[in-house]
C-alpha cells in the first residue's frame, strides 16, 4: 500500500504545479496508470479537497433540487433573496444575462433555433453579443399578434436573434389567429409555413417564454381574449400557456377552442424538438411555471431563486 507522503506528493505536483501525469510517472518511475490511481486515491483518502471559491453554493443547491424535483437537465438560477425589493427591470436583465449565458455556452454553427415570443424571450436575446457570426438557422414558431408591443413578437424575437449571432431568418409572417380551421390548413401547408415549421426533430433548441391565464395576463389586458374566454379558460383550470399551447398545474394539456385557428407549433410538434428550454420568474408565474414543468417538455430553466424555491416549496 502506498503511503500518504507520496500520494500527496503526486497531488501536490499535479494539481499546485501543473505537472503532467506522465511526467510525474516518469519522476518516480511509475507508470502512468499508477499516477492515475495514485491522484484518484488522494480524493479519496482526503489527503487532497476541493472547496468552489465565490460561489454563492446557496445557488447551485437551489439550481440541484429544481433539477431533480421536476426531473429537468438544467436548472440556472440567478440568486436575488438577499436583495430587498429586487426590482422587475433588474430581475429582467440579470435572467437575460443568464439566457445569454446559456446560449453561448451552446452555440455552434450548423445549428437550429425555434423561438416563441414575449419579454423575458425578447431580454435574453437583447444581451447577446459574439465576436464571431455563425451558420445557424432561427425560426419563428407563432404567428403574430397586432395587440403586443412589436418588439416582443416572435418574428421580430427570430430576427433580432440572427442579427446579433448570424445565419437566417425563418419569420412568420402571419396573423396568429385565422377566421376558420380551414383557412389555417390551408396556410399550414403552404410552402413558405412548411419550410418554417415542418419537421421540428431537426430542431436543436426551442426558447420559449410562458404566459399566465389571469386579468393580469398579455392576451386579456391587451384584448387578445374577452373576459368570456378567459372565463371558460379559468373554468377548465388552465393556468398557463406556452407558444399559446394550454395546460393545468398538473401538467395536462387542455383543448382552449381556439386551436384549430391559431398559427403555431403544436404540442406535438414541440414535443419532437431536441432540447427545450423555458425562461420565466415572478410570483404571479409560479403556477404558470409548475404546470409547464409538470408537463415533462421542458428540458432547462432559467429562472430568479424566489420563483424557484415557490417552485418546490
Amino acid at each position: 500500500m502506498i503511503d500518504d507522503r507520496i500520494i500527496a506528493r503526486v497531488a501536490e505536483l499535479f494539481y499546485i504545479h501543473n505537472i503532467n501525469q506522465y511526467e510525474i510517472a516518469k519522476k518516480f518511475n511509475f507508470s502512468n496508470a499508477k499516477v492515475c490511481r495514485m491522484i484518484k486515491e488522494a480524493k479519496k483518502r482526503k489527503i487532497i479537497e476541493f472547496e468552489i471559491k465565490n460561489i454563492d453554493k446557496r445557488a447551485i443547491d437551489l439550481e440541484k433540487a429544481v433539477e431533480k424535483f421536476y426531473g429537468l437537465k438544467e436548472v440556472i438560477i440567478f440568486y436575488n433573496s438577499d436583495i430587498v425589493n429586487c426590482d422587475e427591470e433588474i430581475l429582467f436583465q440579470e435572467i437575460g444575462k443568464l439566457g445569454f449565458d446559456y446560449i453561448k455556452r451552446i452555440m455552434a454553427d450548423n445549428l437550429n433555433f425555434a423561438l416563441t415570443w414575449g419579454k423575458t424571450l425578447r431580454c435574453t436575446i437583447k444581451f447577446l453579443r459574439f465576436d464571431k457570426k455563425y451558420n445557424i438557422n432561427v425560426f419563428s414558431t407563432i404567428g403574430s399578434v397586432s395587440l403586443t408591443e412589436t418588439e416582443n413578437q416572435a418574428a421580430n424575437i427570430a430576427q433580432m436573434f440572427c442579427e446579433k449571432v448570424g445565419g437566417k431568418c425563418y419569420p412568420i409572417y402571419l396573423p396568429l389567429f385565422v377566421k376558420t380551421p380551414e383557412l389555417k390548413e390551408t396556410l399550414m401547408h403552404s410552402n413558405e409555413i412548411s419550410k418554417i415549421i415542418g419537421d421540428t426533430s431537426k430542431i436543436d433548441y426551442y426558447f420559449t417564454g410562458l404566459g399566465v391565464i389571469s386579468k393580469f395576463s398579455r392576451m386579456y389586458t391587451m384584448g387578445g381574449f374577452d373576459l368570456e374566454f378567459l372565463d371558460t379558460l379559468v373554468e377548465k383550470k388552465i393556468i398557463g400557456e406556452a407558444g399559446l399551447n394550454f395546460y393545468d398545474i398538473d401538467g395536462n394539456f387542455i383543448n382552449a377552442g381556439m386551436e384549430d385557428r391559431t398559427i403555431k407549433l403544436s404540442v406535438e410538434q414541440i414535443k419532437m424538438i431536441k432540447n427545450k428550454i423555458v425562461i420565466a420568474f415572478g410570483s404571479e408565474k409560479t403556477d404558470a411555471i409548475k404546470g409547464f414543468l409538470k408537463t415533462g417538455i421542458a428540458d432547462v430553466l432559467i429562472t430568479d431563486s424566489k420563483t424557484a424555491e415557490k417552485l418546490i416549496a
